[in-house]
């Protein structure tokens, strides 16, 4: 038998193969070649899925606590509707009996409690107030119930951080990664920018810190806040959304304002025109004035003087005198003095020989004599005569006075 099945074989080999045969096998091995490429792609996707293949950014661990951190939360929501239910029969008993229930905590009932409540609803006559009695502590036990399942949560997870009041969320995550962890300062920036941080944090939150190695994950939790976490949000929304009707109304406010201001400003556009007008001439008279003080100012602070050869001035009849008789000043028209210094500015008059056209400066009078040399004024001559100085000494004195100023 095993000799026929060798030659079988022998012969199937030596056999040619037919064209159609070849085509068949050729079909075959592109499907298997096309089926393996298949498998290997679902496979590296699913590795890669699940952070296998790259190590990603969503490791299995820390989608794992994810889970049930979202459980204690719901479990947290749970037991806060249950407290609002109790407020709420709490508050439906008294309206019907008038009265407070003698438990001191209803959301958290101790055995000895639980018995008083229990024997005080066995003694109840008034069936709708036994049925209030009976939903408080129905909802008491499913608060308990959910306790204990979330502690049993929280035993599978690493211990949570307990806000307290002044706390945020950046600094409890840097924290958890600096000083429990041990990661460098630029890593655990990094890893906070890419979480997912929630804020406000209330006093009594809980926060859920995870740290796989690569990947850093936070989670938060009601716990014994009086609030939930999504309420802050919706009042934070809230809020947003408040403010954003509160800025259209204000902007409808100011669009009435506009056009109540748009009717006025073509008359208050015609009135500043007129005022400007006014401005104008009033600057206009103001620089008049102004220039006009500062004359008067200059006049005022300064000293008048005619200043000449004696023997001209004799000749144009500002002084007289002769023989045996002293040269005196005659009365002169304001307008010929041309000459004058503000003493505020400086109190030399200066004399030159050449000016004059003489060859020195001999003498020197000023006129009226009532004016004392050395006293109110006096005289500096320099080294060749060529020049002399009139100094004022007494500028207050002098100040818009007239003089006359003779040389020789």
């Amino acid at each position: 038998m095993d000799e026929e099945r060798t030659t079988v074989v022998e012969q199937a080999e030596e056999k040619p193969s037919s064209p159609g045969s070849r085509k068949s096998k050729t079909k075959w091995s592109l499907w298997i070649y096309f089926i393996i490429a298949l498998l290997v792609i679902v496979i590296a996707g699913y590795f890669f899925l699940s952070g296998k293949l790259t190590g990603g950014y969503h490791s299995a661990q820390i989608r794992q606590m994810e889970k049930l951190v979202n459980k204690v939360q719901g479990m947290e929501s749970e037991i806060q509707e249950d407290q609002k239910e109790i407020f709420s029969l709490m508050k439906a008993y008294k309206e019907k009996t008038g009265k407070d229930l003698p438990a001191l905590n209803l959301m958290n009932l101790s055995e000895e409690e639980k018995t008083i409540l229990e024997d005080k609803i066995k003694n109840e006559e008034d069936v709708s107030t036994k049925s209030l009695l009976n939903d408080i502590l129905d909802r008491n036990n499913e608060i308990d119930d959910l306790k204990a399942e979330i502690r049993k949560l929280e035993d599978l997870l690493p211990k949570a951080h307990i806000v307290q009041r002044g706390e945020n969320h950046f600094e409890v995550a840097m924290n958890f990664l600096l000083n429990e962890k041990g990661v460098d300062k630029e890593t655990a920036l990094k890893l906070v920018e890419r979480a997912l941080l929630f804020e406000p944090l209330v006093p009594g939150f809980k926060v859920w810190n995870f740290y796989s190695g690569e990947e850093y994950g936070t989670f938060i939790t009601q716990g014994e806040a009086s609030i939930s976490p999504n309420e802050v949000r919706r009042q934070a929304k809230k809020e947003l959304v408040d403010a954003r009707d509160q800025a259209i109304s204000e902007r409808d406010k100011l669009a009435e304002d506009i056009d109540i201001l748009e009717n006025k400003r073509e008359e208050l556009i015609s009135q500043l025109d007129l005022l400007n007008d006014e401005k104008q001439k009033l600057m206009g008279q103001m620089s008049d004035l102004n220039k006009e003080n500062q004359g008067m100012q200059t006049t005022i602070n300064s000293l008048f003087y005619m200043l000449d050869l004696e023997k001209n001035l004799k000749r144009q009849g500002v002084l007289k005198g002769g023989f045996l008789r002293s040269l005196k000043l005659k009365k002169v028209d304001p307008e010929s003095f041309t000459q004058s210094i503000d003493l505020r500015a400086g109190n030399i008059i200066v004399v030159s020989a050449a000016a004059l056209n003489i060859g020195k400066i001999r003498k020197i009078t000023l006129y009226p004599g009532f004016y004392r040399e050395g006293v109110d004024y006096k005289y500096l001559f320099g080294p060749d005569k060529k020049e002399a100085q009139v100094i004022i000494l007494d500028t207050a004195k002098l100040r818009n006075e007239r003089i006359v100023i003779s040389v020789e």
